[in-house]
């Protein structure tokens, strides 16, 4: 039984590798800074500088369904493990290598080392670990595959009169 899983983690391990390596060469984009002088409609005349970048953050959509899957098949895992009496669900607690590690070590027990009516419980841990592991990946993923937005800032100077009791000036007000 321990032969087969070995297959599955190299896979994983494989396909984690690639989804570092691919993401590595994405996140090296660079920030992209355009200047330009504009003069804004419905303004006096005055330029304004527009800077436009883009911006990269991580992905938050992608993040929060991988913590959603994660936890939502690693709950049930620590309920096993909490209320069984078999020894190998003490794996369970371990996240994304506990359904493995318990798969491995399911047949222990069993006369001859098979035990016959644990199929099903056999199916359920195997769906349990490519449930956590497909969580954890798109964990990673939603870091290594970040969302760009273009953001447009523009930057500008109004001058306008000041008229008081005692007093006429000008205020200047800008955004930078």
């Amino acid at each position: 039984m321990k032969r087969s899983i070995i297959p599955i983690a190299a896979a994983l391990a494989v396909g984690l590798g690639a989804l570092a390596s691919s993401g590595a060469a994405r996140a090296e984009a660079a920030v992209k800074v355009t200047a330009a002088r504009a003069i804004l409609p419905g303004s006096t005349s005055v330029p304004h500088d527009v800077i436009t970048y883009e911006e990269s953050m991580p992905n938050g959509a992608l993040i929060g369904s991988g913590l959603t899957m994660l936890g939502a098949s690693y709950i049930p895992s620590m309920i096993v493990a909490a209320s069984s009496d078999h020894p190998g669900d003490m794996a369970l607690y371990v996240p994304v290598a506990g359904p493995w590690m318990n798969l491995a070590e399911r047949d222990s027990g069993c006369p001859g080392g098979r035990c016959d009516n644990d199929a099903a419980n056999k199916v359920l841990l195997v769906a349990d670990g490519v449930f956590q592991g497909l969580g954890t990946l798109q964990i990673l993923g939603g870091f290594l595959f970040p969302t760009t937005r273009t953001v447009t800032q523009v930057a500008g100077v109004h001058v306008l009169p000041s008229v008081t009791a005692h007093d006429v000036s000008l205020t200047a007000t800008g955004r930078f």
